[in-house]
């Protein structure tokens, strides 16, 4: 479960709320063994995306997201993971995926360089 330890422990969960389903660093690896065959979505600019992006993901950069809502509602078996800067803009994204009707949204609910940590470290158990 993501979220942030509010030191009284109690946590809540997820950092940015939304309608799809939020993924974290502490859950990514049950996401991945369970499905993997999940799209990465990186939603950042294009430029951004240039530098330095995960291998496996597709840049859909924000102001493309007509193409990549009509992608995802034209695939619902298909699993997508987005995944933006620091997890705001596609919590907001997959809120608006799952209200078109989008049932195999995630969103990852911290930074990019996280993603890229956990990523890793996946891939280093496999």
């Amino acid at each position: 479960m993501c979220g942030v330890n509010t030191g009284s422990g109690m946590s809540y969960s997820p950092i940015h709320p939304s309608s799809a389903e939020s993924v974290c660093s502490a859950n990514l690896a049950a996401l991945l063994e369970n499905i993997p065959d999940v799209q990465i979505i990186d939603i950042r600019e294009a430029s951004d995306y240039v530098v330095d992006h995960i291998d496996e993901a597709r840049n859909f950069p924000m102001q493309d997201f007509a193409s990549l809502s009509q992608e995802i509602l034209a695939n619902p078996q298909t699993a997508y993971l987005l995944h933006c800067y620091s997890g705001y803009t596609v919590a907001v994204y997959g809120s608006y995926l799952v209200e078109m009707g989008a049932k195999n949204v995630y969103y990852f609910d911290e930074s990019f360089y996280e993603l890229k940590q956990a990523l890793r470290a996946y891939r280093k158990e496999q």
